[in-house]
């Protein structure tokens, strides 16, 4: 079972509550805890799957072991690893590690959903970005945010990152940070 799974899950989303977010952290230890993991995290497998503008796998099923990504970000360059999770056109999931703080990132068209496995980190969301780069289409990275909110995330926190928001995943120094990331293409507003 993921680690996620066994502790707890705790949801946090930027802008949904403007004074503190939304968060669901059920006792892991109780059976309506456990009943209530079972539902969010059934709900956030199909929130994925179902989302406008993500499309299901049309020739086979994709499996992809705890043990196999555990492998696959075994291993960092730069304090850094990530893997592709095989999803259908349309649909992006990572895992990625993280053994330092990275750069600032923002992307324009693709809101992210961090579902943490282990580790601890604060993400710093919103706020003002001054400076960076642009690292492609709607990409950039670098530079600083001025403001925002940071987020303590540890084993089982989920957090949604609207699109266009600049956001820092900061890890305290000897520390590690594994994630999944699911990422959703936002469409314009009419």
């Amino acid at each position: 079972m993921a680690e996620w799974l066994r502790t707890g899950l705790q949801i946090r989303a930027p802008g949904f509550d403007s004074r503190s977010g939304l968060q669901f952290m059920p006792a892991a230890s109780s059976p309506a805890g456990n009943s209530a993991m079972r539902t969010a995290a059934a709900f956030l497998a199909a929130a994925v799957v179902m989302a406008p503008g993500l499309a299901l796998a049309q020739d086979a099923p994709h499996y992809v072991s705890a043990k196999e990504l555990t492998a696959k970000v075994a291993r960092t360059t730069d304090g850094l690893v990530n893997f592709a999770i095989p999803t259908a056109p349309g649909a992006q999931m990572l895992i990625v590690r993280r053994d330092r703080t990275g750069d600032v990132e923002l992307h324009a068209r693709f809101a992210d959903e961090f579902v943490v496995q282990s580790g601890t980190a604060t993400v710093l969301v919103g706020g003002t970005l001054e400076g960076g780069r642009d690292t492609a289409s709607g990409e950039r990275r670098g530079g600083k945010i001025t403001g925002g909110t940071r987020y303590p995330m540890g084993p089982g926190d989920v957090l949604w990152i609207p699109a266009g928001q600049p956001h820092l995943v900061e890890v305290t120094t000897g520390g590690s940070f594994t994630y999944l990331v699911a990422k959703f293409e936002t469409k314009p507003q009419p």
